[in-house]
């Protein structure tokens, strides 16, 4: 698994940019398509999409079709 870091200026520390927890806080009591989740993490759909079919195959999250696209949700 490939995972988006960045350095937080204050603690000079890497942080995931895409972390499970930020995901699910956005997706929390709501079904939004693969472009609304990108949109609220500022990345591309694909990497979007990449992050949140890693989470759905690990059971942490759930998808739906909806016409040509996918809703998520918890």
């Amino acid at each position: 698994t490939v995972v988006a870091k960045q350095r937080d200026t204050d603690t000079g520390q890497f942080q995931e940019v895409y972390s499970e927890d930020r995901i699910r806080d956005i997706l929390r009591d709501t079904r939004l398509s693969t472009s609304e989740v990108a949109e609220e993490l500022d990345c591309h759909r694909t990497t979007a999409h990449r992050k949140l079919r890693e989470l759905e195959n690990e059971g942490k999250i759930e998808s739906t079709p909806a016409g040509n696209t996918l809703l998520w949700e918890i």
